[in-house]
């Protein structure tokens, strides 16, 4: 005789999966927050944790790293990296930057223009304000001063080809021995005329060779500015010489800067001329 069941058996529940997935999806969202606190650490409280792991592996038992808080160097230490950079700093780190940069432009002028170098016709100094490559003016012209001579077209191409490729400003200047047309009736004239028409036709070449015109300037200097105040004949040759200047980052800015800081100075009566130069320009009529 068979015995009855008490109870009848509970039917299967299907919706078990359920508790299953709720916890997948928690545990996928405590790994997204995990690796989204590790993907914003904090450095200091990083080294702080990894010591203290350090020490816990390494130290003795129950030891914890000490922060000399109390360490007026370590302090000192943490303000200098806390700190940020001074501008001054900043202004001369780029200026170095710029400076090897025109170094690198004055070392590849000269390996270009080495034949001529070496001759004494042309030198490739760096300076104050930029890359100065200095040409005899016997070189470049010939001898009325305007005439370009046979390789002057040549050379001020390949000055003209690689001065275009860099975004810089270019002067170029023109300078006489003061012996030259001494016997002429004005010859100071003379001097002036010649250097501002030398460099003149330089900037025009090196315009044809691709620099624009608002990177160019012109000036005839006459004797102003001699390289040697000797009497021979080789320090006369050098005195009469063309000079393109490759300017500075500084310098460029610094020209730009001036330009737009002028001051335009009105005609006032008699009593603004006792006053300070600063203060001509408030007087009116």
């Amino acid at each position: 005789m068979y015995r009855r069941r008490m109870h009848e058996d509970e039917e299967d529940n299907h919706d078990r999966w359920l508790i299953s997935y709720a916890d997948f999806i928690t545990l996928l969202f405590a790994f997204f927050v995990v690796m989204y606190a590790t993907s914003t650490i904090n450095l200091n409280k990083y080294q702080a944790l990894s010591n203290a792991v350090v020490t816990a592996f390494q130290g003795k038992p129950g030891q914890t790293p000490s922060m000399d808080i109390q360490n007026p160097s370590s302090l000192q230490n943490q303000s200098a990296i806390l700190k940020p950079l001074p501008l001054n700093y900043l202004y001369q780190e780029k200026k170095q930057r710029d400076q090897e940069k025109m170094y690198a432009l004055g070392q590849q002028l000269a390996n270009m223009l080495a034949p001529w170098i070496e001759q004494k016709k042309i030198i490739v100094s760096q300076g104050e304000f930029g890359i100065d490559i200095v040409m005899l003016s016997g070189f470049l012209f010939k001898a009325d001063g305007m005439t370009l001579s046979d390789q002057a077209p040549y050379v001020l191409k390949l000055i003209g080809g690689q001065l275009k490729k860099e975004l810089r400003s270019i002067q170029v200047e023109g300078h006489m021995d003061r012996h030259m047309f001494a016997h002429e009736v004005s010859p100071d004239i003379r001097r002036w005329e010649m250097t501002a028409a030398q460099a003149a036709r330089v900037a025009a070449i090196l315009n044809t060779r691709g620099i624009p015109n608002k990177r160019l300037s012109a000036s005839g200097l006459a004797d102003t500015r001699p390289v040697s105040s000797s009497e021979n004949d080789l320090a006369q040759a050098m005195n009469n010489r063309v000079v393109i200047r490759v300017l500075t980052a500084e310098s460029n800015a610094q020209q730009a800067s001036n330009n737009m800081m002028q001051l335009q100075i009105d005609p006032g009566d008699g009593a603004a001329l006792q006053q300070p130069a600063a203060e001509i320009s408030a007087a009116r009529p």
